[in-house]
């Protein structure tokens, strides 16, 4: 057994969201330790498309786009079924903007402006652009040996880990074959990728939520977080005023950490089957449910369920619905031609049984 470690803040996972809360905290003059049960950082973040929901955020402003807040609250209470007004909700809404400017303005988090990517659904409140931050594109080779510690884009949805960045990048391997100038850009942009996998092990370009996470690292080794990789968390430590830090398993043994505050930002529990028949109502009823996630995500974080607490046990409206649609040949929308009732979906005018899956 080693330490005890004395920190202000434990951290424990690494996603974007445990990174934004080390970064946050450690510049504000805390001591901050971020504990990764796996080998690598970035969690489900690195394989995302790296783009966050902040509505009347800065960069739309500087482009002219400002809205009253009361727009995209009326949006999110529609998108879950009529939610109301919850102080989470309005918290998110009033917050999300200072949260943008911070990190644009403080860190290595660099962001490009979604000015032009509507919300998914048309539905009361929707904007057509303006409310949607994608992060920068980053070079990796500014995190040093940190690059191999950052976890890879998703294989299925690269091009031999190249990750492709939606909009103009995207759309030049999408014209390749039809353009040359498009052509040429896809030709130099898999050279300098096959050419960094040969020098480097890996892509250097990064983008999406590699290049999100890639940055929150930089910022949080700039800031001087300490990080302690293959180390989940074996048990939360509780003192007289509640949780004061936890243990973690590591090669060498248990470390204890004793922390002043303890962040839980683990994911979720998508592999963890009774856990979701109990919270999941399809997932009870037998239907699947789908969800891209790593293999960490086993819900072990459960101590937090029984420490007091706020859960959301469900959603009464399918929030992520058709997430991403491909136009048919014809030019045909399909997000324009689907249903939903309880959880189902089905194309209208498809006389075969809805599926009853949800996609997170």
């Amino acid at each position: 057994m080693s330490g005890p470690v004395k920190v202000d803040v434990l951290v424990v996972g690494s996603g974007a969201a445990g990174l934004s809360a080390a970064v946050t905290a450690a510049m504000h003059g805390a001591s901050v330790m971020v504990a990764e049960k796996a080998s690598v950082l970035g969690g489900t973040s690195a394989w995302s498309g790296g783009w966050l929901w902040i509505p009347r955020n800065p960069l739309a402003r500087a482009e002219g786009i400002d809205e009253a807040a009361d727009a995209p609250l009326t949006y999110l209470q529609h998108e879950m079924g009529g939610e109301a007004a919850d102080i989470r909700l309005q918290t998110f809404l009033r917050y999300g903007p200072e949260m943008v400017e911070f990190f644009h303005q403080r860190t290595a988090v660099q962001f490009l402006s979604g000015s032009a990517m509507p919300d998914f659904h048309p539905s009361p409140g929707a904007a057509n652009g303006g409310r949607s931050v994608t992060a920068q594109p980053y070079d990796g080779r500014l995190l040093g040996d940190w690059l191999h510690r950052l976890r890879p884009p998703l294989e299925t949805i690269s091009l031999g880990g190249m990750g492709i960045a939606g909009g103009a990048d995207m759309a030049h391997f999408f014209n390749a074959t039809r353009s040359p100038r498009s052509a040429l850009y896809a030709a130099r942009r898999l050279l300098r990728h096959g050419w960094q996998r040969l020098r480097a092990g890996r892509g250097q370009h990064l983008v999406n939520g590699n290049a999100l996470v890639a940055r929150l690292l930089r910022s949080a080794l700039d800031a001087g977080v300490r990080f302690q990789l293959n180390a989940p968390v074996v048990r939360l430590l509780q003192g007289p005023p509640g949780v004061s830090g936890a243990v973690l398993r590591s090669d060498g043994g248990e470390i204890h950490v004793e922390a002043g505050a303890v962040v839980l930002a683990c994911g979720g529990f998508p592999h963890d089957r009774q856990r979701l028949a109990q919270v999941v109502p399809h997932a009870a009823e037998g239907y699947g449910h789908f969800s891209r996630r790593t293999a960490g995500q086993s819900g072990r974080g459960d101590q937090a369920w029984r420490i007091r607490r706020r859960p959301v046990r469900h959603f009464p409206a399918p929030p992520a619905g058709l997430g991403a649609g491909v136009p048919r040949h014809s030019g045909q929308r399909p997000a324009a031609n689907v249903s939903s009732s309880g959880g189902a979906r089905q194309t209208r005018g498809d006389r075969r049984p809805a599926q009853r899956q949800t996609f997170c």
